[in-house]
């Protein structure tokens, strides 16, 4: 394994920062629909175009982790960061080229292969390129951040996901819109923009990331996990969990910004564009610092109270927050109700690596992590894509219908959660 060797003693919370800069980076996809309304405008695509650009992105996560899971301990932490970064830089500067030949430099927007060569090139740069680097990143983080912190893991990995949440409220608050204004509106420029302010702070936050030495890090303590044997059935459980709550926090987090444009402008019929497109941004922003702080605040309470307690409460809270949302017109409370379902979706995502290693061990977790990760990208490919359809046919009622969808599956998700009670008790106790 070419992996740097620290010459002094590591400051593993010098890592854990590290791994939270750089999954703040990989965060910023959860700002996609901050773009949404700029491209329809400009491009003339539909939402569920658009919405599938995201989906692609979500299942080059999930299938970039499964990929890399396994190799996390062999290649090394910093050369799989670097790959992350890699890719997921040039994803935005394919996805700006593909934009940039739709600006009219070979022709009009309207011309349909104009239009479908630059569609493809911009799905193929963000979603393709820029999910499996957002893949390799993702599991390769925790499972560093996780190794270094064995005695605290939920803190950990509530910590490292808090991170990727952050992106997004960095991305629709700072990066986007300031590269937008500076650009004129200009979509392939701005992104060309982020891109380079990507590569500036991922390269620097990968001169801290080592891999986790086992000697090194700090009162490891062994668990029944690591020697539990479990049939395929609780792998499948795993995964429908994961991708039953991904389904309901992708498919809402795809259309934040028209959802809550919807709901200001029907209580503020004389709103102009512009003020609509910051009141989505402003929703994307909250919604992010709800999945922050939901993923860290859930994952530690999951080492005080459990994991199967911890995951049933969340995800029953945000099913009622769903169920409640179609009956909301004030738009404060309508933000409110969002961040608590965003939250809990968040936490799901802090408290699953603790799960898995409880109940499989520290050693197999990045490979099971990366599998169920698969259900998270099974859901980017499918609940966007249907809600933004949804939005494009029927989009008096699009919202209602997807609030409902989003309770039904969070119920089903915690149903399933509860199955593992005894698999869970049975491993992690001393028999």
């Amino acid at each position: 394994m070419k992996e740097p060797v620290p010459v002094k003693p590591v400051n593993r919370f010098y890592i854990l920062f590290a791994g939270v800069i750089l999954m703040a980076s990989l965060g910023s996809v959860y700002a996609w629909s901050f773009f949404t309304i700029p491209l329809i405008e400009a491009y003339s695509w539909s939402n569920m175009q658009i919405s599938i650009v995201f989906s692609l992105a979500v299942a080059g996560l999930g299938f970039g982790a499964a990929f890399t899971g396994p190799y996390v301990s062999k290649l090394g932490s910093r050369r799989l960061m670097r790959r992350s970064a890699i890719l997921f830089v040039g994803g935005y500067l394919v996805a700006a080229l593909g934009l940039y030949l739709g600006s009219g430099v070979i022709g009009p927007i309207e011309t349909p292969w104009i239009s479908w060569l630059s569609y493809i090139v911009l799905a193929l740069g963000y979603g393709v390129i820029g999910g499996l680097g957002l893949g390799t990143g993702y599991v390769t983080s925790v499972t560093t951040v996780a190794g270094w912190f064995p005695d605290k893991k939920g803190f950990a990995s509530g910590s490292i996901v808090m991170g990727f949440g952050l992106g997004a409220l960095f991305m629709s608050k700072i990066f986007a819109p300031i590269s937008m204004d500076v650009t004129g509106g200009n979509i392939a420029m701005s992104f060309l923009i982020i891109a380079g302010i990507y590569a500036i702070i991922m390269f620097f936050a990968l001169r801290y990331i080592y891999s986790p030495d086992g000697k090194k890090a700090k009162n490891y303590v062994p668990t029944v996990g690591e020697s539990c044997e479990h049939g395929i059935s609780v792998k499948i459980k795993l995964w429908a969990v994961c991708f039953f709550y991904s389904m309901a926090g992708l498919g809402i987090i795809s259309l934040v910004s028209p959802i809550m444009q919807d709901v200001v402008g029907a209580s503020n019929p004389g709103m102009s564009s512009t003020d609509l497109a910051a009141a989505g941004a402003t929703l994307i922003a909250m919604a992010s610092i709800g999945n922050s702080v939901g993923r860290l605040f859930w994952a530690w309470l999951s080492d005080i109270v459990g994991r199967i307690s911890t995951f049933v409460i969340l995800l029953v809270a945000s099913a009622i927050a769903y169920i409640i949302l179609p009956y909301i017109t004030t738009p404060i409370l309508f933000i409110i109700l969002i961040t608590i379902a965003v939250a809990s979706y968040g936490g799901a995502f802090g408290t699953i690596p603790s799960l898995i290693s409880d109940l499989f061990g520290p050693k197999r977790m990045s490979a099971i992590h990366g599998l169920v990760l698969t259900g998270w990208a099974t859901a980017g490919l499918t609940a966007p894509t249907i809600f933004g359809y949804m939005y494009d046919v029927i989009p008096e009622n699009a919202a209602k219908y997807a609030f409902y969808i989003c309770a039904f599956v969070l119920i089903i998700s915690s149903l399933l959660v509860l199955s593992l009670k005894k698999t869970h008790k049975e491993c992690i106790q001393p028999k």
